[in-house]
Parts: structure tokens; C-alpha cells; sequence
């Protein structure tokens, strides 16, 4: 029995610090994808948010209000 690898190519397109944070954006070559990273410096506790590639800017200059956002997005269309 052979095991298939899964491998993905993650490149680092952008990255901040302040206030005791780090965050960064990520962008998958093999599949589109994006995600933000946001590590807590003192702890070294990282966060990740999966984000839609049309949003990556605002997710990465705002990453609590973008998962906020998302949150309230999921919520509303549960309701629905």
C-alpha cells in the first residue's frame, strides 16, 4: 500500500507587526486559495482565516473585523 502526499505550496505575500501581533498573507500556488495568519508575539498562539482571494487586502489590514464579518455572514445564512 503506497500513501499519496499531500503537499501545497504556501507563498508569503505580506507581512505586518504591531501591538504585540503578527500578521501575515498567504497565497496557495497549487490551489488559489488565501489565508491570514495572525500570531500572538508574547504567547506565540497563531490564529488562521481562511479568506475568499477578493477579500485578502481587507482581511490582512483587518483580520478581526473580517472574521467578525464572516462570522455574521455564516449566522445569517443558517437563519435563511
Amino acid at each position: 500500500m503506497s500513501a499519496t502526499a499531500i503537499t501545497s505550496n504556501w507563498v508569503e505575500l505580506a507581512d505586518r507587526a504591531g501591538d504585540g501581533l503578527e500578521v501575515r498573507l498567504y497565497w496557495n500556488s497549487d490551489d488559489g486559495r488565501v489565508k491570514v495568519t495572525v500570531t500572538h508575539l508574547a504567547t506565540d498562539r497563531v490564529g488562521e482565516l481562511d479568506v475568499a482571494p477578493t477579500d485578502a487586502m481587507e482581511a490582512f489590514h483587518h483580520p478581526f473585523a473580517y472574521q467578525r464579518t464572516t462570522i455574521e455572514r455564516r449566522r445569517l445564512l443558517a437563519a435563511a
